[in-house]
């Protein structure tokens, strides 16, 4: 017999719950602090809510693009992976992915899914910071190109890599935060 899987091991797989989806009645069951995060609560989420409910807490953005991915894969039967974001206010924007599979019954019709909601939010900033950092390691090293096209005096290679600085600093610039974004002070 396996021996049940710890919940700090979930935890550090940024798994936030479990949700059940009942095709048919078009109610989700959602466990852990998934429903939280979602701005719903958690016994009301737990004996289930509706799919428009569950679509309402999704970022407007992502909305349509989730209905329409639940209802095919509902409709089909299947593995689901979906990565969405939430809009609830006290919880913030969350990036959350919901996995698992939609099984069919006997007869071949779609009967219930059930799955695992990972919280990606914090593996994302991480993944900004990253690529902010390689960003600013290509400025540096083509600010030492231009330097040594510079040395061989070659107007076309300049010209080159002038042009990449500029596509360098607009690839920068997406960390810039808008000025709306600052803190007022």
């Amino acid at each position: 017999m396996e021996s049940p899987i710890p919940q700090s091991v979930l935890k550090a797989s940024g798994v936030v719950g479990t949700w059940v989806h009942d095709h048919w009645a078009g109610r989700l069951s959602l466990s852990g602090s998934f429903p939280g995060l979602l701005g719903l609560d958690p016994v009301a989420a737990a004996a289930g809510v509706s799919l428009a409910t569950f679509l309402d807490r999704t970022h407007p953005d992502d909305r349509v693009r989730m209905e329409n991915y639940l209802y095919a894969v509902g409709a089909m039967g299947g593995p689901v992976e979906a990565e969405f974001r939430t809009c609830d206010d006290r919880a913030g924007i969350r990036t959350l992915v919901m996995r698992g599979r939609i099984e069919r019954d006997p007869t071949g019709s779609v009967a219930q899914g059930c799955g695992i909601a990972i919280d990606r939010t914090d593996e994302q900033s991480v993944g900004l910071a990253h690529t902010e950092q390689v960003m600013n390691r290509m400025a540096e090293h083509v600010i030492a190109l231009r330097g040594l096209a510079q040395t061989l005096r070659r107007p076309v290679l300049i010209e080159r890599v002038e042009r990449l600085m500029i596509e360098v600093g607009f690839e920068l610039a997406r960390f810039v935060p808008e000025p709306e974004d600052e803190a007022l002070h």
